[in-house]
């Protein structure tokens, strides 16, 4: 009888996949979140317009900015819920830059921003109140 049973108890284990160390991780799970891209418009004649890459950090998002034309201004960029043409309380302050130094880092995990419900929008740097680019960040 005990012989019988080896066969079974070894395809069993076979099927189940031996442990053999940990696979990984503490539960991030931003292995396979995919970067999310944000088209910004030229807003209020400004002229300017770009595109923001959303990559997922550890427990943050990461950002970097391209525009047109290239600049080293200092404008402050947000996360807003809302719409460009109707943007509500700002949501998500990037940190660590500017948009013209073209990266930053927004304290939010990628899959919370990815709702269909948020802009982001890059402010002037000469009026902190007049909106140059915003763009929606698409739904997943």
């Amino acid at each position: 009888m005990r012989l019988s049973l080896l066969p079974v108890l070894v395809l069993t284990l076979a099927a189940c996949g031996g442990n053999g160390g940990d696979s990984g991780g503490g539960g991030g799970g931003g292995e396979d979140i995919q970067p999310v891209t944000v088209t910004l418009e030229e807003m209020n004649g400004s002229g300017k317009s770009g595109t923001a890459e959303l990559h997922p950090g550890a427990a943050s998002t990461d950002i970097t900015i391209a525009l047109e034309p290239p600049q080293g201004d200092n404008e402050t960029i947000h996360i807003h819920k809302g719409t460009c043409d109707s943007p509500g309380e700002i949501a998500h302050d990037i940190g660590f830059t500017t948009a013209g130094l073209g990266q930053g880092q927004a304290f939010v995990n990628l899959p919370e921003l990815t709702t269909g419900d948020y802009v982001l929008d890059i402010h002037s740097a000469k009026n902190p109140d007049e909106v140059i680019m915003c763009g929606p960040i698409p739904e997943r």
